[in-house]
């Protein structure tokens, strides 16, 4: 299989899916209002947590040892299977104890006694879709995910477009049924999913596991994987909980849009690692050169994006998402250069992993979240989800720089040769639309 080759198409794919999503979390916005959307995102940051916990990114194991082709996959996704009923029972016992001793759910903290039903059907979908696009991605079956991300994201838009049509009311029992439609759809998609897994891989019902050899394998990647995705995800997500405490849901809903808006901005980066995970398994020396021109391009394009969207957005934000949006202008522009240089960490975070090097992102994860978590408590309390904007880009940008140090100097190539663009980087781009043409002729 051609590494260039399903580059582009998964690039192509991405920039279908990343506006398909724009729209979608447009819709979904608008629904909400800015009291609903801190609900909501407020839930979806909560239950992202947990799946973190208690997936113990198991979902790298299986990308890693799916590459590598060692195990039967028959029994990595009948062992996937297992560890999904153990996982979903841990939660419901835990969320028990948790509404036993504060009185509240821990999906999110409203009173609402549907919650623990829909928050664990929640649950039990993400952690499915994660193992099955797991399997895909080590599989190399991108095409697949990308089409079905495709036909899942527009069933996404028609639904909550009807929902728009039929619904404005911003009310707590509208803000939980856009909430359960959500939680619905996210389920049909892990079905819909697993259903053709099944069908790729001709699965026929046997009792047909890991051995624990393996498992201990699986488990040994996963775990590091683990805690540097927990680091990673507090850099991310920590910033809701601290603008919830010290501001309101209004405020976290404002800066929840930025940080979406922001993050829709690593859509990119994150599906060219999840190409580069599986070709760096089995070849990783020829795929530095090719890393090298990717970081080169994806850094420049960005900063001229960054440089656009930073003039367009106090324009753009208030007119798409209302007026009751514009708190979400300044946080966002200030989230912008770090979310850029994080790029950077997305790209090389894919090249460590595939080189088993998970040492080396679980510790520039920790110094990303160390960064932003004594930027919270010092700016939060005091200049809101401004302070947390700044906080966060800080981070990110340390640990863009982090990474780019470290690859520099594994590959022996100064900082210039990784960021500045070249001549031939041109050159490549006009050649591969000049192939596109010349296919499509």
């Amino acid at each position: 299989m051609n590494f260039k080759k399903e580059l582009i198409k998964n690039i192509f794919f991405k920039g279908v899916n990343v506006l398909l999503s724009f729209v979608v979390t447009v819709l979904i916005v608008r629904l909400l209002g800015a009291q609903g959307n801190g609900i909501y995102s407020l839930f979806i940051a909560n239950t992202a947590i947990i799946v973190l916990i208690v997936s113990f990114s198991f979902n790298s194991g299986l990308t890693y040892y799916s590459a590598k082709n060692e195990f039967s996959p028959l029994a990595l996704i009948n062992s996937a299977f297992v560890i999904l009923v153990i996982q979903v029972l841990l939660i419901l016992t835990a969320e028990k104890i948790f509404r036993a001793i504060f009185g509240f759910s821990f999906y999110v903290d409203i009173n609402s006694a549907q919650l623990p039903s829909w928050g664990c059907l929640y649950l039990f979908a993400i952690l499915l879709n994660g193992y099955v696009s797991a399997i895909f991605t080590g599989n190399k079956w991108f095409n697949t995910l990308n089409i079905l991300t495709v036909i899942t994201n527009i069933i996404f838009i028609i639904v909550f477009a009807f929902l728009l049509f039929k619904n404005h009311s911003y009310s707590i029992e509208n803000t939980l049924l856009i909430l359960k439609t959500y939680i619905i759809l996210i389920a049909l998609q892990a079905l819909l999913n697993l259903i053709i897994l099944l069908r790729k891989i001709k699965f026929r019902f046997r009792f047909f596991f890991l051995n624990p050899a393996q498992f201990k394998l699986v488990f040994m990647y996963a775990g590091v994987a683990f805690f540097s995705n927990l680091f990673q995800f507090f850099a991310y997500r920590m910033d809701y909980w601290f603008v919830n405490y010290f501001q309101n849901k209004d405020e976290l809903g404002l800066y929840a849009l930025a940080s979406k808006l922001n993050q829709v901005l690593w859509l990119l980066p994150m599906t060219i690692a999840a190409v580069i995970i599986p070709f760096t398994v089995t070849a990783s020396e020829e795929l530095m050169e090719k890393i090298k021109t990717i970081l080169r391009l994806q850094f420049n394009g960005y900063i001229l994006l960054g440089i656009l969207l930073a003039i367009t957005s106090p324009i753009l934000i208030p007119l798409i998402f209302r007026s009751d949006f514009t708190g979400t202008v300044l946080p966002f522009i200030i989230l912008l250069p770090g979310v850029i240089i994080f790029t950077l960490t997305t790209i090389l975070a894919a090249y460590f992993a595939g080189i088993n090097r998970q040492d080396i992102n679980l510790k520039i994860s920790f110094f990303c979240f160390f960064t932003i978590l004594i930027g919270d408590i010092l700016l939060v309390p005091r200049f809101g989800i401004e302070g947390a904007a700044v906080a966060s880009c800080i981070g990110y940008s340390i640990s863009g720089f982090v990474s780019l140090y470290v690859f520099s100097k594994k590959s022996g190539w100064s900082f210039k040769e990784l960021l500045l663009i070249k001549k031939k980087d041109f050159i490549l781009i006009k050649n591969v639309f000049t192939d596109k043409l010349k296919t499509h002729v």
